[in-house]
């Protein structure tokens, strides 16, 4: 079963050393969810702060019904401890994009001109119907209302 559904996107270059999003293992149906948004410019993200990465992008068009949203890189979080701000990207978006990306550690970290610094998830647009129940309109469930912390730590 073919699962590919193919998504068009285009970009607006804002800077002349700007690349597209890439991912690294392409297979369609095995490869990479995020595709790597690269740094256009040194910069340095200092200890315990947040610095926004530029890319030198703008989202031109995306294919309707669709959005993206702008995760962490996992080998800059595992071994620098550094985390992006999980963004939205909106279909209707138009302006520069860009990566927070913040620095959980007590070292500054030293961004290089070319490094992939984040990635783009591309996601569904979900319609929803929210609706109001009364209380007795609660279904009943294993979990109840129970919170943090109800299913124990052993």
């Amino acid at each position: 079963m073919n699962n590919v559904v193919n998504v068009e996107i285009k970009f607006v270059k804002t800077h002349p050393d700007a690349v597209l999003p890439e991912r690294k293992h392409n297979d369609p149906l095995t490869g990479d969810s995020g595709y790597d948004l690269t740094a256009v410019e040194d910069c340095v993200i200092p200890a315990r702060r947040g610095t926004v990465v530029p890319v030198g992008l703008k989202l031109g068009y995306i294919t309707p019904g669709y959005w993206l949203r702008l995760e962490s890189r996992s080998g800059l979080q595992f071994k620098h401890d550094l985390s992006t701000f999980n963004g939205i990207i909106d279909s209707q978006y138009r302006g520069d994009l860009g990566a927070k990306v913040n620095n959980n550690s007590d070292t500054d970290y030293q961004v290089k001109k070319g490094d992939r610094i984040a990635q783009l998830v591309l996601a569904p647009v979900h319609h929803i119907e929210w609706q109001l129940a009364a209380a007795h309109d609660l279904s009943e469930t294993e979990r109840g209302a129970g919170g943090f912390g109800s299913t124990g730590g052993k």
